[in-house]
């Protein structure tokens, strides 16, 4: 029925052309052959619009608007291509025929084309190529690697738009890493990409027609190892030009709470997981999609500023904090390329886990670190945080060190400098691996932080 209707639409439009033809050499070149051309684009468009459309399914590389045959002019060729792809004579789908950018090509796109043509229309939509194909890369990526992007922080976020079918994701891995895939907003299984993996892996299939957008997360940290993306694979389809980033930031700054160790463990007598490990149900990035944010998570199970957890004082978080890739020590991260306006710190944790620690030193080194981020971002607001693991002595000593610092920061007149207490946790909200906060627990402590920086800030 569409093939015959686009017959019969054309055969009629053919008809008209002539009748124009015919008129257009009997008329001199006078006001009259202005007002036939705008008579005759007007008969034309309310004629085409019985041709019935076709929906974006795949992408080329760009090139001009217009430009069907990719010989970077727009002529009658183009014309003619496009009438065989609207008549199903022809399957290529060209992006930069989209000539009204609605991520549809139809009639309306073959009017301003012959419009163009015709010299009514004198430019095509944003008179420029079109916007690339491409994905949004949310966190700290090394893309100096022309074969892919690698990638080790917990919550690094690979996003893109699409149409088709099924999409499909080839990953590198030196470990066991996990990632969450959230399609059209709704969280899917978590998928596995274990060390040495390198094969497509399904995230996608049975979608509908239309415009889709997926998440990749990694949920996994930095201590699991490297992966790297090598790309996206659409069936029926292609990737749209790349999703805008929020303008809302934060950075998150932490050990194995902000990582989300064990999260989605059963019971705290369970050790260690990477599969139960979640950075996205973490605390941070809950709080982070609660206030329509973009996170950047920087963290590591274990780590301390004075002392990591057990005494070791190897790759304490002030060392590791500057690195684009956690065990890459000669790689550091471009501040500027990336400024947040919330930066929120949780550590202290593992310096007061293990045996007796200095109180001062403690506060001299987080007073270092605090100085260090409000040298980067001088703009931003600064959460300065402790719990929900310690509890007694532990926790009174962490707290009065990180509000000393606190208050000494305020005095000295950085009035967004803060202190948030995250209550201890509690057996009746569930432990996870190894004595780590629930996911319930995660989202009391987001609940509590997005609603302290939306009344700071105005989010």
């Amino acid at each position: 029925m569409l093939r015959h209707n686009l017959k019969l639409s054309f055969n009629i439009i053919l008809k008209i052309k002539n009748i124009g033809v015919f008129y257009m050499r009997k008329i001199t070149m006078t006001r009259k052959t202005g007002a036939f051309l705008v008579v005759f684009s007007l008969l034309f468009t309310l004629f085409l619009t019985c041709v019935g459309s076709t929906n974006v399914s795949a992408l080329e590389p760009p090139g001009v608007y217009g430009d069907f045959n990719g010989d970077r002019n727009v002529d009658a060729l183009d014309f003619m291509k496009l009438k065989q792809y609207l008549m199903d004579q022809n399957t290529t789908y060209h992006f930069y025929m989209d000539l009204n950018s609605d991520s549809t090509l139809d009639a309306m796109d073959f009017a301003i084309l012959k419009q163009y043509l015709l010299g009514i229309v004198k430019t095509l939509p944003t008179n420029s190529t079109p916007e690339k194909p491409g994905v949004l890369l949310v966190g700290r990526f090394d893309t100096s690697d022309s074969a892919g992007p690698k990638f080790a922080w917990s919550t690094s976020t690979i996003k893109a738009s699409f149409t088709g079918t099924a999409i499909s994701a080839t990953i590198k891995s030196s470990g066991d890493n996990w990632f969450n895939v959230i399609i059209d907003g709704v969280v899917k299984t978590p998928v596995n990409v274990p060390a040495g993996a390198s094969s497509p892996v399904t995230l996608a299939s049975g979608l509908g027609d239309g415009v889709h957008s997926i998440e990749l997360v990694r949920r996994t940290e930095a201590s699991i190892g490297e992966t790297q993306f090598l790309g996206f694979n659409v069936t029926g389809g292609g990737l749209l030009p790349a999703p805008s980033p929020s303008t809302r930031r934060i950075e998150f700054i932490g050990d194995s709470i902000t990582c989300g160790y064990g999260n989605e463990g059963t019971s705290q007598y369970q050790s260690f997981t990477s599969k139960n490990e979640n950075a996205y149900m973490a605390y941070g990035a809950i709080t982070a999609r609660l206030l329509n944010a973009d996170p950047v998570t920087v963290c590591w199970s274990g780590k301390g500023l004075v002392q990591n957890y057990g005494g070791d004082l190897n790759d304490l978080m002030p060392a590791v904090y500057s690195r684009v890739l956690p065990y890459n020590t000669t790689l550091t991260w471009d501040t500027s390329k990336w400024i947040p306006q919330v930066v929120v710190i949780n550590l202290g944790t593992n310096d007061f886990s293990t045996g007796s620690i200095d109180k001062t030193t403690f506060a001299t080194a987080y007073a270092n670190f605090v100085t260090k981020i409000r040298g980067q971002y001088p703009d931003a607001h600064i959460y300065c945080a402790v719990g929900p693991m310690l509890s007694w002595d532990q926790l009174a000593k962490c707290k009065d060190a990180i509000t000393s610092v606190v208050d000494q920061k305020k005095t000295s007149g950085d009035l967004k400098i803060h202190f948030i207490e995250f209550p201890v946790q509690v057996e009746s909200n569930g432990y996870g691996e190894d004595w780590h906060p629930s996911i319930k627990t995660h989202g009391l402590m987001a609940d509590q932080l997005a609603a302290t920086i939306k009344n700071d800030l105005g989010w």
